[in-house]
């Protein structure tokens, strides 16, 4: 489908942009249903789970343009099982290029992380299930100051739990299940996180229709 002799001359500095990006995203520790235009990579699974968790609104950069608004997840005790990140690039402005290349990370086992931050655009899942869910607002003038969603052990830091009569949040169950998750990320940092049976793979479409080497 290429010369190789061509795309390794062009994909050289390409290929040492996308080992960074992997390289960030294994050693600091974000997880789609694209929105046209902004960027993000996308992540899949076939279920996600957390111990905790706690949404808020934010903001950050894309590979597309500065500053967009975005939902941030703080999560500990994760759990990923059949999990596939994928960045696409568009390579038409390097020499000797054309079309589309994308790094595809995945893992063979079940993928745990102690704590994360992710920041996405868009999440969808086939079926979604919260324990000791909180939905709260305040008055503030910031925007992460003024939403928030809480689940599992966070929900503990809600002071006003203290004023119900009726509603108990107890429940040992996770505070968050994914099942079928698509979500386009454009930040991940995590303390730390075990990939068994990682498989990094850099794949070229060259005329852009979809077709890439495997």
């Amino acid at each position: 489908m290429y010369d190789k002799r061509t795309f390794g001359k062009g994909m050289g500095a390409s290929i040492a942009v996308l080992a960074v990006v992997v390289l960030v995203m294994l050693s600091t520790t974000a997880y789609a249903v694209p929105l046209a235009g902004i960027g993000g990579f996308q992540i899949s699974a076939d279920s996600l789970s957390a111990d905790s968790a706690f949404i808020y609104p934010g903001y950050d950069d894309t590979s597309n343009q500065e500053g967009y608004p975005m939902a941030v997840i703080e999560q500990e005790g994760v759990t990923i099982e059949g999990m596939e990140l994928t960045k696409t690039f568009d390579v038409s402005s390097i020499p000797t290029l054309d079309g589309n290349a994308r790094i595809m990370m995945t893992a063979s086992d079940t993928v745990t992380a102690d704590q994360q931050m992710v920041k996405v655009s868009s999440l969808s899942a086939d079926t979604a299930t919260f324990n000791q869910q909180v939905i709260d607002e305040a008055n503030s003038n910031s925007p992460a100051q003024q939403f928030g969603i809480w689940a599992g052990d966070a929900s503990t830091e809600q002071d006003k739990l203290t004023e119900t009569r009726l509603i108990s949040l107890e429940n040992d169950g996770p505070a968050q299940t994914l099942e079928g998750a698509d979500i386009q990320a454009h930040y991940l940092a995590s303390s730390s996180i075990s990939l068994p049976g990682l498989s990094l793979d850099v794949q070229y479409d060259s005329d852009g229709d979809g077709n890439y080497n495997e």
